[in-house]
């Protein structure tokens, strides 16, 4: 499925990006991890190796402009690069989640906005600016679907994940006559624990069908398919979860005066 491709894997030392990087060696695709911890990204190319892919560990900071720029050029020098998926997350105690917006820091709207969309931008900009002149590529990033669900006390998580989408489809329709594709992936928040929210399967998602999708869209099988946002929640229902967070809802009736 991916034989031959050639992907970069950013924040590697992340949950979601360690599996999507594994799931890309399997399908047959050559594999460069990088992440601000060396022995978390060592050993996740020694996995990568292991279930028989090829993985190429690197140091790199995603938020820096002039570390992602010559990284990914030094990668472009030894052949194309096909792939590019950040898995950059935003932790939730420095996102302030649980913190109603009457109380939240502008501070913390600012930074999680600042450090996520700079990594991912920086990210994404840099492989188009070797993907578009080979006339191919394809592009994810990825949130949750707090950008759509209207959850509240979401902290800057909502506002970030809104503005990934919006970035991806932009990016899409920009890139698009150069034959590089631009998809954005809107995962459900990813727990083993019991849900307490509500979606047609019944279970939690797990990390492996998060990547699955990434693994799709990184292939020649979704050739098609660019500027759109793919949600893997298992078909969740946030918005109800978020009114019934509302508590009791007050009686409201209006008169109409329709012709």
């Amino acid at each position: 499925m991916l034989s031959g491709k050639r992907a970069l894997v950013f924040a590697a030392d992340e949950r979601l990006a360690e599996s999507v990087a594994r799931h890309l060696g399997r399908l047959g695709a050559q594999v460069w991890v990088s992440g601000l911890d060396t022995e978390a990204v060592e050993a996740l190319a020694e996995k990568v190796n292991a279930d028989g892919g090829e993985a190429h560990p690197a140091t790199v900071d995603p938020t820096d402009p002039h570390h992602v720029r010559e990284y990914v050029a030094a990668v472009a020098a030894k052949g194309p690069v096909d792939v590019c998926f950040n898995g950059f997350e935003l932790p939730a105690h420095s996102s302030g989640v649980g913190v109603p917006y009457r109380d939240l820091d502008p501070a913390v709207l600012t930074e999680a906005l600042g450090e996520v969309i700079g990594a991912q931008f920086l990210t994404a900009r840099e492989a188009a600016r070797v993907m578009v002149p080979a006339g191919r590529g394809s592009i994810i990033t990825v949130a949750s679907t707090n950008g759509s669900s209207g959850r509240p006390h979401t902290g800057a998580l909502g506002a970030v994940a809104g503005a990934l989408e919006a970035l991806a489809r932009s990016m899409a329709t920009e890139y698009g006559p150069s034959g590089v594709r631009v998809n954005h992936v809107r995962a459900t928040r990813l727990s083993t624990g019991p849900m307490y929210y509500e979606n047609a399967l019944g279970r939690p998602v797990t990390l492996d069908e998060v990547a699955g999708t990434v693994a799709w869209l990184s292939s020649d099988v979704s050739g098609g398919v660019t500027g759109q946002v793919i949600e893997v929640s298992g078909g969740e229902h946030g918005l109800s979860e978020a009114v019934a967070a509302r508590g009791p809802r007050r009686e409201r009736h209006v008169e109409l005066d329709l012709p």
